[in-house]
């Protein structure tokens, strides 16, 4: 079964290569859920699920983490800027 999975995988992966470079936007992206798909699906043949999920929430919580600080970091640019603007206003008075 595990071999027949990586069979399929690697014929997929061959054609998905071969659309992108004969520029089938598509069906290279159909081809690379269905890659997805059987990835999950070797995962749990190895019974690794477990450490997949783990695995993905680690990354969720990192790309949490981007747009947190990313949020952050303009707010308080924002708020400096706010800050400089009624300086110059205050001077000029």
């Amino acid at each position: 079964m595990e071999v027949g999975l990586i069979i399929i995988m690697f014929i997929s992966n061959a054609f998905a290569l071969d659309c992108l470079y004969n520029r089938r936007i598509k069906t290279t992206g159909v081809l690379l859920i269905f890659n997805l798909c059987l990835t999950v699906a070797l995962a749990y043949q190895f019974e690794q699920m477990s450490k997949i999920v783990h695995l993905l929430i680690a990354f969720i919580s990192l790309i949490a983490l981007f747009f947190g600080v990313k949020f952050y970091l303009k707010k308080k640019k924002e708020e400096s800027s706010k800050d400089t603007n009624r300086m110059i206003e205050e001077k000029e008075e």
